[in-house]
């Protein structure tokens, strides 16, 4: 007997689902991070954070498809793993536009970061069909988890 179609298209749901953790499993906090000093972990998490919209803009407008997508979705997947990293113990200095309320409230900033991270990796998988709209619809709602946790963790830009 032919397998109902809902239950066809759960099975593949399920399977794509587990790839993607298993994606995101396998990137890690890139260990350097470990031996950076405080003036270290600003300067990187800045970098990072400009680079991330950066490439968000390229992808949310079209202007990146294919395999040059797909690398770019990579990273911000390793840039969202690595951020609370560049965050911990209290990594601060004069330059720095991190709110204290990052600190006494890092369970939530870190939830944010992961939240980030899983939007990222469905960004992946819409960078893999190669298809421009998909990764704009995918990039939109990324951009707008950045846009929340700066309104919440960041100096007001003035």
């Amino acid at each position: 007997m032919p397998m109902p179609r809902i239950a066809a298209l759960s099975i593949a749901a399920i399977v794509a689902f587990g790839t993607l953790a298993a994606f995101a499993d396998d990137i890690v906090v890139d260990p350097a991070i470990a031996s950076m000093t405080a003036d270290q972990k600003v300067d990187a998490r800045q970098a990072l954070m400009k680079d991330n919209g950066g490439t968000l803009k390229s992808l949310f407008s079209g202007a990146v498809t294919g395999d040059a997508a797909v690398a770019a979705a990579t990273k911000l997947v390793q840039n969202f793993t690595n951020l609370p990293a560049l965050f911990a113990d209290g990594a601060t200095n004069d330059k720095s536009e991190a709110l204290p309320l990052i600190w006494t409230e890092f369970d939530k900033f870190t939830a944010e970061s992961d939240k980030a991270k899983a939007l990222a990796v469905a960004l992946v998988e819409a960078a893999k069909t190669g298809d421009a709209a998909a990764i704009g619809a995918a990039a939109k709602p990324l951009g707008g988890v950045c846009g929340e946790c700066h309104q919440t963790y960041r100096k007001p830009q003035g």
